[in-house]
């Protein structure tokens, strides 16, 4: 069993507050056929349920911008290393935001992802694969000239592609050169970094994912209680300068 699996015996025990939502889950897939000023994309970490832990998030935000709306990236999320999840929310996800951002070209787009979701959202602007585990090098699957001019900002939570000394980094990784368990090659981190501007990928020390050096599971779900209050007013600036 991987760590990104593993980590569902943490996420267990989570409060419901991290896990939960103030607006249904339905009540928000209503919204997604209509373009809004602001379009919500969260892909959930391992073994999570919908809508993921990335809520505690989208809420606050979905407040401070009422003309906003929310969509799940939709696929298993269940263990990358023993199924095909990785590569469904890939393919699928890359569909879905080039869809809105078709539908939609006045909607600005935030992408959200967390442990492997972060790692979906990730290969879909960098190119995925790795070789072994995440099978073949594959490049970008969203155009950044034409869908990725429409996204406002990323934000990444225990993100298994993490690479040290980047100007994105945040948490308390960041200062010790952390690599995730899946590191990029130079293209994938070239293709990723067109986005420099617009993305804050967070990572705690040693926690076994986006540090690989490490082992520590509950560092790797502590992300919503150790930085959603600094992630919530990153993306209101981000969201209120663009």
């Amino acid at each position: 069993m991987s760590l990104l699996a593993k980590a569902v015996v943490i996420a267990s025990t989570l409060p419901a507050l991290v896990q939960g939502s103030k607006i249904s889950l339905a009540s928000r897939q209503t919204l997604n056929t209509t373009c809004a000023d602001i379009h919500y994309f969260e892909a959930r970490g391992t073994t999570l349920s919908y809508p993921g832990s990335l809520i505690t998030v989208i809420d606050p935000l979905m407040e401070t911008f009422p003309n906003s709306n929310y969509e799940d990236i939709v696929y298993p999320a269940t263990d990358e290393s023993g199924s095909d999840s990785y590569f469904v929310g890939v393919r699928d996800g890359a569909k879905q935001i080039i869809s809105y951002a078709e539908a939609c070209p006045e909607s600005k787009i935030v992408l959200m992802g967390y442990s492997q979701g972060a790692m979906v959202i990730g290969d879909i602007l960098a190119g995925g694969g790795d070789g072994n585990v995440l099978g073949n090098y594959t490049k970008p699957l969203v155009d950044a000239r034409t869908v990725g001019y429409h996204i406002a900002a990323i934000l990444l939570y225990g993100n298994p592609r993490h690479m040290p000394n980047q100007t994105y980094n945040v948490g308390n990784a960041s200062t010790f050169g952390a690599t995730g368990k899946y590191p990029r090659t130079a293209g994938q981190l070239a293709s990723f970094n067109v986005y420099a501007d617009r993305v804050h990928d967070y990572c705690n020390y040693r926690d076994g994912v986006c540090d690989a050096s490490g082992s520590n599971l509950t560092a790797h779900m502590a992300y919503p209680s150790d930085y959603d209050t600094q992630a919530i007013a990153w993306l209101d600036s981000k969201l209120k300068a663009n």
